[in-house]
């Protein structure tokens, strides 16, 4: 298939360009200079056939810094939900399936089970929020459009919670660790893996839940990080991380406090749940220390 990329860069977009050319999938990845979706000018040439005619096009472009967006909201906006709502209607217009890549922060953390995807919507701030409003604008827009909500992402291209706990222990910093928010990390490798099998399984339209299958903490995360870093480069294990309530480490944003993902609907495609979180960092450490190799 031809498929239009969008996220040039970023930790998904990287991955997920790797595993549509694994494929032998076309696919065509402009930088933002040659494609920006907050510009519908831009974004036009795509009905234009300017880069060329597409089956599908992915959405992994997204502003990401959480706290930052609360002081960004204008910009939060444009990326998130203005950039979508042109691409809905421009891929509409041009029979080209859309696949937008959105959140758990579109829930409020309430709730006591996996969510699923149609559980009630209540983004806790801007980023969140502009998350939300481009799931809808997308829905409005495109009738025949995907949006797969992710959660906890982390990869090897780019700055991840993984890595940056990996980074403070090298350095010889003192872990404490939130351990009452409770999430579903995600691999970008494996997302990238889930995602093309959708579109190759030409997923119906709606919206599907696309995370990780370990429900766990912050600090338990961060634990399997190091203990991998260590066990791969042939450090001494760290004594256990201490876990910290969400009070001791106040952020910008608050956070859901329980965003676990449901994956069954995305299973009844056909499609296989991710790999063990512990699984996926093995991997995820192999590929960190391969690129810090090459740029060392």
């Amino acid at each position: 298939m031809k498929v239009l990329l969008l996220g040039l860069g970023g930790m998904l977009g990287t991955d997920m360009g790797l595993e549509l050319g694994r494929r032998g999938h076309d696919t065509v990845i402009p930088p933002i200079s040659e494609l920006d979706i907050t510009d519908p000018a831009s974004v036009a040439k795509i009905a234009a056939g300017e880069l060329g005619r597409f089956d599908w096009c992915v959405n992994c472009a997204a502003y990401t810094l959480v706290d930052k967006a609360e002081a960004e909201q204008q910009l939060a906006y444009e990326i998130n939900a203005l950039g979508p709502s042109y691409l809905a209607k421009i891929c509409a217009l041009s029979g080209i399936r859309l696949l937008h890549v959105s959140t758990d922060f579109v829930f409020d953390g309430e709730g006591e089970r996996p969510y699923v995807e149609d559980d009630p919507t209540k983004p806790l701030g801007c980023y969140g929020r502009t998350k939300w409003q481009g799931e809808q604008a997308v829905l409005e827009g495109h009738s025949n459009a995907i949006i797969a909500r992710t959660a906890w992402l982390y990869g090897p291209n780019g700055n991840s919670f993984p890595r940056t706990m990996i980074r403070a222990w090298e350095a010889g910093k003192t872990l404490r660790v939130v351990g009452d928010q409770i999430g579903s990390p995600t691999y970008t490798g494996d997302l990238a893996r889930v995602l093309t099998d959708m579109i190759e399984k030409n997923a119906f339209p709606g919206i599907y839940h696309t995370a990780g299958p370990d429900a766990m903490n912050w600090c338990e995360f961060a634990q399997i990080a190091v203990d991998e870093w260590a066990t791969l480069t042939g450090k001494p294990a760290l004594d256990k991380i201490e876990a910290i309530k969400t009070e001791d480490w106040p952020t910008p944003t608050k956070r859901p406090k329980y965003s676990v993902l449901s994956f069954e609907k995305t299973a009844s495609l056909g499609i296989e749940p991710m790999r063990s979180t512990r699984e996926a960092v093995v991997e995820f450490c192999h590929r960190l220390q391969e690129l810090q190799a090459a740029t060392a």
